[in-house]
């Protein structure tokens, strides 16, 4: 029987993974229409199904929440704005290396990710780099695949990021570790 847990485990992690992709996508597209008028993008470049699980749209919305909280952030959107930051594979990296480092993983950073990537993506569309876009995501999915999918298994799946009441500490912890990483970020 412990080969038939292990196979249950491992479609789990499929599963997960399979609505991680498609929660980063819908992310990324939803954050692109409600934030910038002048790029015009369609599910179907961003290969972003419409979600219809009011459940997946229930988490969806979570994550545009901690988005939400985070573009208020002026610091943040300082860094996003920094004319050094580059479209390369290394430095998309050293960010999401930066936002990991202490190997704690929690919902907002999580979410941070997925809006680092939807603020890369805008940045390359604005400097006319629309082949990056594809790449940007890409890495992303990667990292999610190799570095937050058995954790986010652990926590019982994406649903429990509406289940989990993160608390103003967590959020001051989570927000002084980020602008951390920004602030390294700005030094390299």
């Amino acid at each position: 029987m412990a080969s038939g847990e292990g196979a249950d485990q491992g479609s789990f992690k499929d599963l997960i993974l399979d609505l991680g992709v498609k929660l980063l996508r819908d992310f990324v597209y939803r954050w692109i229409e409600r934030h910038i008028n002048s790029f015009t993008v369609t599910r179907e470049q961003l290969e972003a199904p419409e979600l219809h699980d009011p459940n997946h749209n229930k988490i969806a919305q979570c994550l545009q929440k901690i988005g939400d909280e985070l573009e208020r952030n002026e610091q943040i959107k300082r860094f996003m704005k920094n004319p050094e930051l580059s479209f390369s594979f290394k430095d998309f990296c050293d960010m999401v290396y930066e936002l990991f480092k202490d190997g704690n993983f929690n919902w907002y950073r999580v979410a941070a990710l997925f809006y680092l990537t939807s603020k890369l993506i805008i940045r390359a569309h604005e400097a006319g780099l629309l082949e990056k876009i594809k790449a940007i995501i890409s890495w992303a999915i990667d990292y999610l695949r190799e570095n937050l999918i058995n954790w986010i298994r652990e926590q019982g799946g994406w649903e429990a990021i509406y289940l989990s009441t993160p608390t103003w500490q967590a959020v001051g912890g989570f927000l002084a570790g980020f602008l951390t990483a920004i602030f390294v970020m700005l030094r390299m």
